[in-house]
């Protein structure tokens, strides 16, 4: 077996992405390396019986300006759309199925051309709820009543015969999301104190996987589990 060999299929065995290191605020670009937007939110897809689901890309105001937290997110969501009443559907984001998606990495590649493919949001099927992913990062974890951590990340794993990342697990820790910038991973590279500083603040971050959460309390940002989270897979 050669190395590309082996690499590619070490990357279908351990396949997973990292919403917020992976994915959001990342450049789009096309088949023909032209910009087409930067991923502001990614649409979950939520079916119920803890079966959640990354479905699009969200881009646009309507989904950047929610993620603006506190007093100031709120003041703008509202002067923004008070700006635009004579628009319907100006809450709406725009938005990209995972079908036209080739490659994530650096950016994330299309493997058609830019024209015509951004959408408003269509609404959600009989039974299924869409969420964001920015509701899921930040929220508190509880066991028993008891703090653990919040969600710093949300590990997705690839289903592209369905075009779509099924939530496999939480990272969950003392800090917020988007703080490891990368360093929980054994693969990235970058200056080893920034790497020693971010390991040690983030030493009690770890793993619940999806399974081991009983309820997710979207209304009031809580995920109840069922367990204290296990050790961070920093395998890829």
């Amino acid at each position: 077996m050669t190395t590309t060999e082996r690499a590619g299929r070490n990357r279908l065995e351990h396949a997973w992405l990292d919403a917020a290191l992976h994915l959001l605020d990342r450049q789009v670009v096309d088949s023909e390396g032209m910009m087409v937007c930067n991923v502001d939110d990614l649409e979950v897809t939520d079916r119920g019986s803890r079966e959640l689901s990354v479905t699009g890309l969200l881009v646009g105001p309507a989904a950047l300006v929610p993620r603006l937290s506190g007093r100031l997110g709120g003041w703008l969501g509202r002067m923004w759309l008070a700006l635009g009443v004579q628009y319907a559907g100006r809450e709406l984001p725009l938005r990209l199925g995972l079908d036209v998606v080739e490659h994530v990495g650096s950016e994330v590649r299309l493997r058609v051309p830019r024209d015509g493919l951004l959408d408003q949001q269509s609404p959600a099927a009989p039974g299924v709820v869409l969420r964001r992913m920015d509701d899921l990062l930040g929220m508190d974890v509880v066991l028993d009543g008891k703090v653990l951590g919040h969600v710093l990340d949300v590990r997705l794993e690839p289903r592209r015969r369905e075009s779509r990342m099924v939530v496999r697990s939480l990272i969950v820790g003392r800090g917020r999301p988007g703080s490891l910038l990368g360093y929980d991973r054994g693969d990235v590279n970058g200056p080893w104190m920034v790497a020693a500083a971010v390991k040690q603040l983030h030493r009690h971050t770890g793993e619940l996987g999806i399974d081991d959460v009983r309820t997710i309390d979207w209304e009031h940002g809580l995920v109840d589990a069922t367990r204290p989270p296990g050790p961070l897979d920093r395998r890829r």
